[in-house]
């Protein structure tokens, strides 16, 4: 188990719809696996899981036609379908 020193706090903007799905997949997760999940805990999954999926920021398209989310998202999907 990690220490609370360990951790470090962040603080982030997102929208009630965004909230919602996190309560959602915490609840969700409380009643198919008996434990409830965090907000704070599937983001920190979430980022765990980009650091781990070979999504290289350095080859993401930035061109001027895509919002640098897009690109982001295209790497994540492309690494995803490749683990299926």
């Amino acid at each position: 188990m990690e220490r609370a020193i360990d951790k470090l706090r962040t603080v982030t903007f997102l929208s009630r719809e965004q909230i919602d799905y996190l309560d959602k997949m915490g609840k969700d997760a409380l009643f198919f696996q008996g434990k409830k999940l965090s907000r704070s805990e599937i983001l920190s999954e979430l980022v765990d899981f980009l650091m781990h999926s070979g999504v290289d920021i350095k080859k993401v398209d930035f061109t001027e036609n895509k919002k640098p989310i897009e690109g982001l998202l295209e790497k994540i999907n492309t690494c995803i379908e490749k683990d299926k």
